[in-house]
């Protein structure tokens, strides 16, 4: 399972075929999630540590009212993905291919680099936190550690 399969089931739900048979794959399923917490709280996520994935879903009237109307019927809509790089502490580095990167990104230059300048970055006290572009309708944020290494990259449906 990787960054290219996923991205493209994003606004889709527990009912989506391919969906299912991709995250069946890697031993899980979105039938996983609790109902209860996506209701409680809106959303839920699988986490796929050995992977170096976690996979974000929102329950379908956050969807409606934040993002667009799901491609699907179902309840639990797939709105990120995120990659873990190697500043994680409790996931495996994602090893698989960057989409919109010709290359792997272990820190700040290189998603500067594979990426462009970023359309939004957050800094702290003269640390940059995170940096974000939209690609191809898709919102990318990489997110760093205090020393420029990836923590993680976050690929998601644009947000209302």
């Amino acid at each position: 399972m990787t960054l290219n399969d996923l991205l493209p089931l994003f606004g889709y739900s527990e009912l989506n075929a391919d969906l299912d048979q991709l995250l069946s794959s890697a031993g899980t399923s979105v039938r996983s999630l609790s109902a209860k917490t996506l209701r409680a709280e809106g959303s839920d996520a699988i986490e796929l540590k050995p992977l170096g994935l976690e996979l974000a879903f929102w329950e379908r009237e956050g969807y409606e009212r934040k993002v667009a109307t799901p491609k699907d019927t179902g309840n639990a809509i797939f709105v990120a993905a995120f990659a873990y790089g190697p500043g994680s502490k409790s996931f495996k580095p994602y090893v698989g291919p960057v989409p919109f990167s010709k290359g792997p990104i272990a820190t700040r230059e290189d998603a500067l680099r594979e990426f462009g300048a970023p359309t939004l970055t957050e800094e702290e006290d003269d640390v940059v936190e995170w940096d974000q572009w939209l690609k191809e309708g898709l919102q990318v944020r990489a997110t760093y550690q205090d020393d420029g290494a990836l923590w993680n990259l976050s690929f998601s449906v644009p947000f209302k």
